[in-house]
């Protein structure tokens, strides 16, 4: 029979302890401010990846602080957006950098993206952001000036006439972004935040279909992702008030606590039912292996999103256009109620 004299049971306790405390602590997120660990990640990556939620008010005004500060626009030469076609990246050129261009042609940039007619990008947090690049852009050196690359790709919807035409035109919106990413900015030995949906990022793709995976074939290990988040997901909500954060905190999730939450679930539309979604088998993916950095923006019940002018749809020749761009793509038409709300939505989907 092994026999443990005291001394050494309690010798065997310390150990245990100081093994317990020593896991816990790393399993903790180490809490630093957002703008000035973005900027250090620049000096150490080419591409920052900021996978957001569209229309995010609380991203949108960090972002904001984010380019207006020194340390940002004198390292990162470029921002690419989801929100804007390419095909009218000579227009969003002579706008940023200081142009006279009339409005109702700089909204061709996010009204006619591929995701025209229900696509976001008329919330004005993303018109708001391109005013401040501008006004930045007017009283820095111009070595320094910030370049706005429409990443979205280069859909003429004029020539576009069925659901075919429209697949063939939008092609890969990941590869697509991906190229952009490569020959504008990292074959130019330049640097670049990447905006675009929190879907478009993540290593868990075994296809590697990713934005960064596809980066990262032909640049490996050039990409941080950064995931904004407001609240930290249901059923975290007594933690979240533990740690405290304000808001702008941001901290990197491998082996966190955070990071080893589940992955979100896949939703795939019910055939009995065409607008329900049915939730799939919790992932088998941790919330480590689609981002490496959390970005906190304040609890979920702060959480507010940019507003929509809705009075562009009482134009009759835009109305008939989009909802031509409804029929294409959903077969319906869009809704007289999401008219006026700004948000459009076709009647129902294929």
């Amino acid at each position: 029979m092994l026999v443990i004299n005291n001394r050494k049971m309690k010798k065997l306790l310390v150990l245990a302890l100081i093994c317990y405390c020593g896991i816990s602590a790393q399993n903790e997120p180490i809490e630093k401010k957002g703008i000035p660990t973005i900027i250090e990640i620049f000096n150490q990556k080419p591409i920052v990846a900021i996978g957001e939620t569209h229309g995010h008010l609380q991203l949108y005004q960090f972002l904001t602080k984010l380019v207006l500060t020194e340390g940002f626009y004198k390292n990162v030469n470029d921002i690419l957006i989801e929100s804007g076609n390419a095909l009218y990246q000579d227009t969003l050129d002579k706008y940023i950098f200081g142009g006279d261009v009339a409005f109702v042609d700089l909204q061709k940039v996010w009204i006619n993206t591929t995701q025209s007619p229900v696509d976001p990008w008329s919330v004005d947090v993303y018109y708001s952001f391109l005013k401040t690049i501008r006004e930045l852009n007017s009283r820095i050196s111009k070595n320094d000036r910030i370049r706005v690359i429409a990443a979205d790709p280069p859909i003429a919807w004029e020539n576009v006439n069925t659901n075919k035409d429209y697949l063939a035109t939008r092609g890969s919106r990941n590869e697509f972004f991906a190229k952009i990413a490569i020959d504008e900015v990292l074959s130019k030995g330049r640097k670049a935040l990447l905006i675009n949906g929190g879907a478009h990022f993540g290593n868990n793709s075994p296809k590697k279909t990713k934005v960064n995976q596809r980066i990262e074939k032909v640049y490996p290990n050039s990409v941080v992702i950064i995931f904004p988040k407001s609240g930290l997901w249901k059923g975290n909500e007594d933690k979240e008030k533990q740690l405290n954060w304000p808001m702008g905190t941001i901290t990197k999730v491998k082996d966190t606590w955070i990071g080893l939450l589940p992955g979100p679930r896949r939703m795939i539309r019910n055939p009995s039912a065409s607008t329900t979604l049915t939730p799939q088998p919790p992932s088998k993916y941790k919330r480590q292996d689609y981002f490496d950095y959390l970005l906190y923006l304040g609890s979920s019940k702060d959480m507010t999103y940019g507003k929509i002018d809705a009075s562009i749809y009482k134009s009759k020749k835009l109305w008939k256009e989009l909802n031509r761009r409804s029929m294409i793509r959903f077969n319906h038409k869009l809704t007289e109620e999401s008219r006026i709300t700004g948000e459009l939505l076709p009647k129902d989907y294929n």
